[in-house]
């Protein structure tokens, strides 16, 4: 099974401000998202992530097309709405995906699962969507972490006006 982290992000690496505020991203990131989990058929967030995009009005995690929605959270009296999963750690989230026979996950964070996954060795490919801002305080797409990862260039394609999609292989993992 492969893991494919799939994050939009400034460039400068911050995938929201300080407070957790994401208004920078734009509508072709939140179709580009929904394609490739429409694809894969599952994805995995952490808790906050969740939490965060559950109450956006216009787009959330329930419009998704998605057989298989995990969250992971260390609160196993975490309330999810019911087409979730919750998982306890990065290794059981996977664990489902892989008892459902899914080939590809999408892991879409936040920044704290990021790591853990990373961590872990267990991201096979990242996809990152980069917005054409700059934000000088913010919440990093790695929180810090023990690990440092080479990565081999795959694509890089401008999907939207200012909006560069890259794809990187994790050199090492064979998803």
């Amino acid at each position: 099974m492969k893991t494919i982290l799939f994050m939009a992000t400034s460039i400068n690496g911050m995938i929201a401000t300080k407070n957790g505020d994401e208004n920078f991203l734009s509508n072709a990131n939140w179709q580009s998202f929904s394609w490739n989990v429409k694809e894969s058929g599952c994805f995995i967030v952490g808790r906050k992530t969740y939490e965060t995009v559950q109450k956006w009005t216009e787009f959330n995690f329930d419009n998704l097309e998605a057989k298989l929605k995990i969250v992971v959270s260390s609160d196993k009296d975490l309330e999810l709405s019911p087409s979730f999963l919750l998982a306890s750690s990065p290794k059981e989230a996977l664990e489902k995906a892989e008892a459902l026979n899914f080939e590809n996950v999408i892991l879409a964070g936040g920044s704290t699962l990021n790591s853990a996954f990373m961590k872990e060795n267990l991201i096979d490919e990242v996809i990152l969507n980069f917005e054409p801002t700059i934000i000088g305080n913010g919440i990093p797409l790695f929180a810090e972490a023990d690990f440092e990862k080479r990565l081999t260039l795959t694509e890089a394609v401008q999907i939207s006006d200012g909006i560069l999609q890259v794809r990187y292989l994790v050199d090492g993992r064979v998803g």
